[in-house]
């Protein structure tokens, strides 16, 4: 290099020229920019690695639009500390875990203005000893998401989330989890339907009538209660004591639990005038169905105008009736039949008087079934079985 020097032999400093001077500043402003990613990428996945993981699992199956994510190693006790009233809190925990004091200036939160459902859920012996779970969901056009998932200190599970129960509206681009991270990392814990690796099943049903007001106890979402239940529960009978030490916040929607354990026993679980109300399956019958209507003879009276917005419920009516004629034949249902059964009840989309999270499409979101001797899961998305079937082996 030739470096010009004064007359004493000092070289001579030139002053840099416009085009260097902007030069000089983009490049160490890319410097401080690629720094600060590094650190915000090391400081996200040290304070979540788990969501981080899961996040980078997200992917689209379908135009439905239909989701699947898997969610392994997380645990949530500090979630079940801060008493979310709804969804939305949900959200607002994990904006705060990640970002502290700029969680409300990020993008990211759900409207609070819950679907109401017409859902049809059952559990019965088959014709070969064994036990099928299946689920029918009725409600508007909006996104669905299965999430295997496998927490910490629980049992694996394979989770349903109505992605509209987290404000996600159809049409929305969330084809990549970056554009609404948060309610996707939520969603594991806003799941309406879902099983374990035990075969304890559990399902979110809107109802007339639920009210829980013991503040003595934690506060959690109805949709909380069901991720709960599949971490922690093998029985029907675990899940009913984990219930009894929380106090379920309902004021998002009315909601009843209908669950299931290997051993067929089934259970609705009901919160009437502030207390739990558990109805039983009856002993040595062979099947339950639970539906929009309450188990609780004392509430029976809600059920006339709630019942009357759904007109699949007397579709159910019928599907209750000829289960229990099978059970009664052959004590247990053919497990291929039960899922006929629920195709059968199934609607095609087709306009609605109401506006729901950007569609106006009423029908079937959904049809899963659960099959304990295959150890197969089943999922209809729409009731479309040619084209949106999709079948995972509970391995």
């Amino acid at each position: 290099m030739n470096v010009q020097l004064n007359d004493s032999g000092v070289p001579i400093l030139r002053e840099k020229t416009f085009a260097q001077k902007v030069k000089s500043f983009l490049l160490w402003t890319i410097l401080v920019i690629l720094t600060l990613a590094a650190a915000l990428l090391v400081y996200l996945c040290i304070a979540g690695a788990s969501e981080m993981a899961a996040l980078t699992t997200f992917k689209k199956v379908s135009s439905h639009p239909y989701y699947t994510m898997e969610y392994d190693n997380f645990e949530y006790s500090d979630l079940l500390t801060k008493e979310c009233e709804d969804n939305d809190g949900v959200i607002k925990y994990f904006k705060s875990k990640f970002f502290k004091g700029l969680s409300g200036l990020l993008p990211g939160e759900c409207e609070n203005d819950y679907v109401v459902k017409g859902s049809l859920a059952f559990a019965s012996r088959t014709m070969t000893g064994s036990q099928v779970r299946g689920r029918i969901c009725n409600s508007y056009d909006t996104p669905i998401m299965m999430v295997t998932s496998k927490p910490e200190n629980g049992y694996k599970s394979w989770n349903i989330i109505d992605m509209a129960d987290l404000g996600m509206m159809t049409g929305e681009n969330i084809d990549q989890w970056y554009t609404n991270a948060f309610q996707t990392v939520a969603s594991t814990y806003c799941v309406s339907d879902g099983i374990n690796s035990e075969f304890f099943g559990a399902s979110l049903i809107s109802c007339p009538v639920a009210e829980c007001d013991d503040t003595s106890k934690a506060n959690i979402t109805p949709f909380l209660a069901i991720r709960l239940m599949l971490d922690r529960a093998a029985t029907v009978d675990s899940a009913v004591q984990i219930l009894s030490e929380y106090d379920i916040d309902f004021s998002s929607g009315t909601y009843h639990f209908f669950i299931s354990d290997r051993t067929f026993k089934s259970a609705v679980i009901e919160y009437i005038d502030g207390k739990m109300s558990v109805t039983y399956s009856e002993p040595g019958k062979a099947y339950m169905v639970s539906t929009n209507k309450m188990e609780d003879k004392t509430v029976r009276s809600a059920e006339k105008d709630y019942s009357n917005r759904f007109k699949e419920i007397s579709h159910y009516a019928e599907f209750d009736k000829t289960l229990s004629d099978m059970c009664e034949k052959v004590v247990g249902v053919d497990r291929t039949y039960a899922g006929l059964m629920l195709n059968d009840i199934a609607q095609t989309m087709r306009p609605s008087d109401d506006e729901h999270f950007g569609t106006k499409m009423y029908g079937t979101q959904y049809t899963v079934l659960y099959d304990h001797s295959k150890l197969q899961i089943r999922l209809v998305i729409e009731n479309d079985v040619k084209s949106q079937s999709y079948t995972y082996e509970m391995s």
